[in-house]
């Protein structure tokens, strides 16, 4: 197959993950992939084995299926000859979602099972099951790399965004303090186009805290396999790809429910805080910290089954649901 890809940018945020993991595992599989972008560059952060060319070079080509999850490439992603075009929802209260519903010829894809049901409820025809993604051979448990002391807690520190919990979990954390044993905390994030906000500017970090600022893939999967403690407290979200590498890792993961219901089973693999709320987050956070035994089990269960999530089963059972070409999304505007 032809397959294009129709990104806003192939920076480190937004979703872009998704499209280029897929990307590469259809690459690797025999497919053809090109990705549209407006700048056409190929991505710095995650090598990508496919075509990368600017959004305009669209109109010029044709595919088999054409994939796109936002409305800054909506219209040339449309006008873009495609025997079928998916649009792709991978966020709560998606932006682009209006102009896809109202689009009866596009199908429809979304990337968490309550996304999915939510989806179809309001758009009253089928979803396919666009659900998983991690890569395993990157994402894996390494304990040399976890000290003994002092406990590791790791988190996403996107502050410009109040949807990730940031600060909410960094107030929770300074809550428990003097109830559990010493911890340091680590906090990541990546600056660029479009994500040029200094997260430490403003932050309220106690001594124990610092910034990793524009990790590595490596580096990242290494900062997942020496933490402990892994805190998602994200709303509004898709997939929680954060929580599910570092789960992949081996840490014991403190989760809200948005992003991870999928993979994540409370008191088995995780730890799931239903309500969204500093005292029920620190409640949480003090459970895991002070209880070695609850954290070995977490930890040791987090990475078991994973595999059922993995890009390249994600890659293939995209294509198993296409209906027969031309049967939807094949009109060209």
């Amino acid at each position: 197959m032809k397959i294009a890809l129709f990104l806003p940018h192939v920076g480190v945020f937004g979703g872009v993950r998704r499209f280029l993991e897929l990307g590469n595992s259809w690459t690797a599989s025999g497919h053809a992939v090109m990705l549209f972008h407006p700048g056409g560059e190929p991505p710095a952060w995650l090598g990508f084995a496919g075509e990368v060319r600017k959004l305009e070079a669209a109109r010029h080509q044709r595919s088999d299926l054409a994939i796109s999850a936002d409305p800054h490439t909506f219209d040339a992603f449309r006008r873009h000859e495609s025997a079928r075009h998916l649009y792709y929802c991978v966020l709560e209260r998606d932006p682009g979602l209006a102009l896809a519903l109202r689009d009866r010829e596009l199908l429809l894809a979304a990337n968490s099972g309550p996304l999915r049901r939510a989806l179809a409820a309001r758009a009253r025809r089928p979803v396919l099951d666009g659900i998983g993604g991690i890569r395993l051979e990157q994402f894996h448990p390494a304990p040399e790399q976890r000290a003994d002391r002092p406990l590791r807690v790791l988190l996403n520190g996107r502050r410009s965004r109040e949807k990730k919990g940031t600060d909410l979990i960094l107030a929770s954390l300074e809550a428990v303090r003097r109830s559990v044993p010493e911890f340091e905390t680590v906090l990541f994030d990546s600056l660029g186009p479009g994500n040029a906000q200094d997260p430490r500017e403003g932050a309220r970090l106690p001594s124990s805290a610092r910034f990793v600022i524009n990790p590595s893939q490596d580096q990242l999967v290494r900062l997942y396999q020496s933490c402990h403690v892994f805190v998602a407290a994200e709303r509004k979200a898709g997939w929680c790809n954060t929580a599910l590498e570092a789960m992949a890792c081996g840490a014991a993961v403190v989760c809200t429910p948005s992003g991870t219901t999928d993979f994540a089973r409370d008191g088995d693999n995780a730890l799931m805080v239903r309500v969204r709320h500093a005292w029920f987050l620190s409640r949480a956070l003090r459970r895991v910290l002070g209880d070695p035994e609850l954290r070995a089990r977490l930890s040791s269960r987090a990475p078991l089954g994973l595999e059922r999530w993995s890009w390249d089963r994600l890659a293939e059972k995209l294509l198993s649901q296409l209906p027969a070409e031309g049967a939807a999304g094949g009109a060209q505007r």
